[in-house]
């Protein structure tokens, strides 16, 4: 199957890439700059996701049997700071990539995010009305709706959560940022009233390819680690994994104490049915995700340190552990 994957450069798209090709994909890889290479990746094109006109040339052209897009502005912050390019990559990309798979008959996959809900309730389901607290959640909601609008029966959305695992910067996952901190000898204040369902990157990725491969899954659905978790529990289950003292590093806190974080929901947990019921890739425990997880790069000796633990480098498939 011809696959585009666009935002190939972030982290979800940078994994959805390897996972299309461990597939057996043909796949192109599109993002701003610097898409990261992967084994076996023979095409890559760096545009800016943004110029309509460069991306109908480029659908056109190649007229793709899937696209996944993986683009976003995908952090509170960067949206308030931008918020013209917000709504330029968030709403407008995925109207227009749907109106395009539709013509060329292709299969849209748009990820989406969990932050399209206020999370009063928690355990949202799929049919469940998004209402969204902040500038990211809205034009997150927008692109859902003109996705579902212009590619009708060719166009899949997935809501997802907070992304674990290993990204090819070793900025972006979970543990990373946290790891990164603690080394700089900071104390991450982790809240205990905010939930999510962290989800493995390359698990999401699967289940992304995987709903290519199935053309009579359409619609809405979510997709996320099968624990709804705190913040606060999330780290302490990090650190318990790397063998590193939680008390040193991680301290609880409550968002209601800092009016900065009012736009953070406070349960965003999701039902993963029907589609869990769907697929051959299953939903994940946050156990097994901390078993794909490794010590970030620059940071070995310091965590030796730490812990005694020498940290050992793998690799496989040409991808750097």
């Amino acid at each position: 199957m011809r696959i585009i994957v666009t935002g190939a450069t972030g982290f979800a798209g940078s994994e959805v890439v390897r996972a299309a090709l461990r597939r057996g994909h043909d796949v192109l890889a599109v993002g701003g700059k610097n898409v990261p290479r992967a084994p076996d990746l023979k095409r890559v094109v760096n545009l800016d996701l943004t110029d309509r006109a460069k991306i109908e040339a480029l659908i056109l052209e190649e007229f793709p049997q899937a696209v996944i897009n993986c683009a976003a502005l995908a952090t509170i912050e960067a949206c308030d700071l931008d918020p013209k390019l917000a709504t330029k990559l968030n709403s407008e990309l995925p109207a227009q990539l749907a109106q395009l798979c539709f013509h060329v008959g292709g299969k849209l996959i748009h990820l989406s995010t969990d932050m399209v809900f206020d999370g009063e309730r928690g355990n949202y389901a799929n049919t469940d009305q998004p209402k969204p607290l902040h500038h990211y959640g809205k034009t997150k909601a927008i692109g859902e709706v003109d996705t579902l609008k212009y590619g009708r029966e060719h166009a899949a959305i997935i809501r997802t959560s907070l992304l674990n695992g290993n990204s090819p910067s070793g900025e972006r996952g979970i543990h990373e940022r946290l790891m990164r901190d603690w080394s700089a000898g900071k104390v991450s204040s982790l809240y205990t009233d905010e939930t999510r369902q962290p989800v493995s990157v390359s698990n999401l990725a699967d289940v992304a390819v995987e709903l290519c491969e199935r053309p009579n899954l359409s619609g809405v659905y979510h997709w996320a680690g099968l624990a709804p978790m705190s913040r606060f529990d999330v780290g302490q289950a990090i650190a318990a994994h790397f063998g590193l003292d939680a008390e040193k590093y991680i301290k609880s806190g409550k968002r209601t104490d800092h009016p900065q974080h009012s736009q953070r929901a406070r349960d965003l947990s999701l039902q993963l049915h029907p589609l869990a019921g769907k697929l051959r890739t299953p939903a994940q425990p946050f156990v097994d995700q901390l078993g794909e997880l490794r010590v970030p790069r620059g940071l070995e000796a310091w965590y030796e340190k730490e812990t005694g633990r020498k940290v050992v480098r793998l690799l496989e498939k040409g991808v750097d552990f």
